[in-house]
This record gives C-alpha cells, sequence and structure tokens, in this order.
C-alpha cells in the first residue's frame, strides 16, 4: 500500500526524510499525532508494568506522536517522561539525581535502584526480566514438610 502510494506521487522522493514526510503524511493524520502527543505527556508507569515495557511504550508513543523529530531529541523527550512517569517518588529522585539521560543507561540504573528498594521493602516488583526470588516462575520455593 505505501509503495503504491509513492508510485503515484508526482516526483519520487529521493532521501529517506523525503520518503519520511510522505509517508508520515499519508498514512499517519494530524488529529491522531496530536492523541499520540496528549497519551505520550500522561504516560505514568503502570502498578504492574516493568521498567522495559514501560520504556518501550514511551519509545512507540514518542515515535507515533513526533515521527519527523529527529532521534536524539526524541529520546531526550522520553528520558524525561521516563522520569516523570515513575511511580516511586524514592526511585524518581534518586535515578534523576544520577544525571544520567542515555534511555539504555537510565534503564539499566532504574531497574538497578528498584531491585535494591524491593529488596529492602522485602517485595518484589518486576523490574525488567529478573524474577524474583525462587523458580523461573517467580514464586517461592515451596518448603519441606516435616514429618
Amino acid at each position: 500500500m505505501a509503495l503504491a502510494y509513492i508510485r503515484r506521487t508526482p516526483l519520487p522522493p529521493q532521501e529517506w526524510t523525503e520518503l519520511k514526510t510522505l509517508l508520515t503524511q499519508r498514512f499517519q493524520p494530524r488529529d491522531l499525532i496530536a492523541v499520540y502527543k496528549a497519551q505520550f505527556r500522561t504516560r505514568k508507569r503502570q502498578r504492574s508494568e516493568d521498567i522495559p515495557r514501560y520504556m518501550d511504550a514511551l519509545q512507540k508513543l514518542a515515535e507515533m506522536a513526533w515521527p519527523l523529530l529527529d532521534p536524539i531529541t526524541r529520546d531526550e523527550m522520553v528520558a524525561d517522561q521516563f522520569l516523570n512517569g515513575l511511580d516511586s517518588h524514592e526511585l524518581r529522585i534518586q535515578v534523576a539525581a544520577t544525571g544520567i539521560r542515555r534511555i539504555e543507561d537510565l534503564m539499566r540504573v532504574a531497574r538497578s535502584l528498584e531491585a535494591v528498594e524491593n529488596q529492602e521493602a522485602g517485595h518484589g516488583r518486576p523490574c525488567g526480566d529478573q524474577t524474583r526470588r525462587g523458580s523461573q516462575t517467580g514464586r517461592e520455593p515451596k518448603q519441606k514438610q516435616r514429618g
């Protein structure tokens, strides 16, 4: 469908940015972009959501909201919203205090700090692809029963 649209244009695009602009204008209407922007700005981490899934959701929303924005600027916006959307005030402060701005590093630090926070609090919350103590399912190992 996209290829057929490009072939019908009077002057086929010569560069990637031209192609991206044409396709965005055709397949991503402005009213949808406004919705994606609002969703991005209000996106918070869900209670059961692990950090990588939260970051993935932000990145996808940012790409849909600002498809023509350069990736570096978009990543800066994602990093800001990532921090703003963390549901733990302590975690938000600790991650922000590191001064880290690269998305991969933000995720790594947030996961590590959250793991420590959870361990100190004595509960497990998903931090990524790590499981809680016990088996691969994340359940505690069964205790042997005494005779």
